[in-house]
């Protein structure tokens, strides 16, 4: 038998362990097992061991090659870590349990690494399903901050739906000080170190969408770590700003605000959204980002987020 090329570690990060997450999963085990990838792959479902009583029966029916493996870690980041450590093949592809990849997604990804030896982190297309227009704009919004529109160079890694060559995710884990959306800390180390990072629209994956509850979950937490980052990190872009202490958050909503509304106008024909859907999206980017104020007056009191459904 030839050599694992690559491995695809799945993580539910969103609601663990209920009913709704085992469901949204059996779509994503289907996807995986209908894959036109011709390599050997490895697939790694990597669960906190409290819910091992819980793991549905039929999992392995859907995708026969499953292998299922139990740690004594909760959150998502140290979980994809741990799938990381057991992993066989030189690419790890990060998957969470709530995206549903393309058929191609797995040859994209493996493709990208061959064909761009330089790069070390490869991060695909994520949309929500699209069925109404609120649904499509919210994910222009939340999914498209490293889109280029094209394959190219980003500046960000989607951690829901990217590929690590594993001995870069190895030496740079997943950070687990800050929760769920503290990927801009494990960004800046690997660009540090001299690592590239390639946006690849191919890998191209639909995201489950549970409307304004997770929504809302979303952006209290975002709007926490873009404060607590550059708490952590101030040599993060625009940290100087937090000098201004509870002022630097009507600059931050700006900011984040006009660059949303920046990738609604470059990246909209891509998730669905048209040009004259542009002032509902606009008017959207200004709601989402309002709801984000709450998460980064809670970072800058010291508090930490206590309910969500993110681990």
């Amino acid at each position: 038998m030839s050599a694992i090329v690559a491995s695809v570690v799945i993580v539910s990060d969103y609601g663990g362990g209920d009913e709704k997450g085992w469901q949204d999963l059996r779509e994503t085990l289907r996807a995986l097992a209908a894959q036109d990838y011709e390599g050997q792959v490895e697939y790694l479902l990597v669960e906190s061991t409290r819910f091992r009583s819980s793991v549905p029966d039929d999992l392995n029916a859907l995708l026969p090659s499953l292998e299922l493996v139990f740690t004594d870690s909760t959150s998502s980041y140290n979980l994809k870590n741990d799938g990381a450590r057991v992993a066989r093949g030189a690419f790890v592809g990060i998957l969470d349990g709530d995206c549903v990849p393309d058929r191609g997604w797995l040859r994209a990804m493996v493709k990208a690494f061959r064909d761009n030896p330089d790069f070390a982190v490869v991060s695909g297309r994520t949309e929500y399903e699209g069925r109404t227009l609120l649904e499509r704009v919210a994910g222009l919004l939340t999914r498209s901050y490293l889109d280029r529109g094209r394959r190219g160079p980003t500046n960000s890694i989607a951690n829901n739906n990217s590929g690590f060559r594993k001995a870069v995710l190895l030496e740079f884990p997943f950070p687990d000080t800050i929760g769920a959306f503290g990927e801009k800390l494990h960004v800046e180390k690997i660009r540090r170190a001299g690592h590239q990072l390639l946006f690849v629209p191919d890998m191209r994956t639909t995201h489950a969408y549970e409307g304004w509850k997770m929504e809302s979950d979303i952006r209290r937490n975002s709007g926490y770590a873009t404060i607590k980052v550059r708490q952590v990190d101030p040599r993060i872009r625009f940290a100087w700003v937090l000098r201004l202490g509870i002022l630097s958050i009507p600059l931050f909503f700006v900011g984040r605000t006009l660059y949303g509304a920046w990738n609604c106008l470059r990246w909209g024909r891509y998730y669905g959204v048209s040009w004259y859907n542009q002032p509902f999206a606009l008017a959207l980017a200004v709601a989402v980002h309002t709801m984000e104020i709450s998460g980064m007056k809670l970072a800058l009191r010291g508090g930490t987020i206590e309910s969500s459904s993110y681990r």
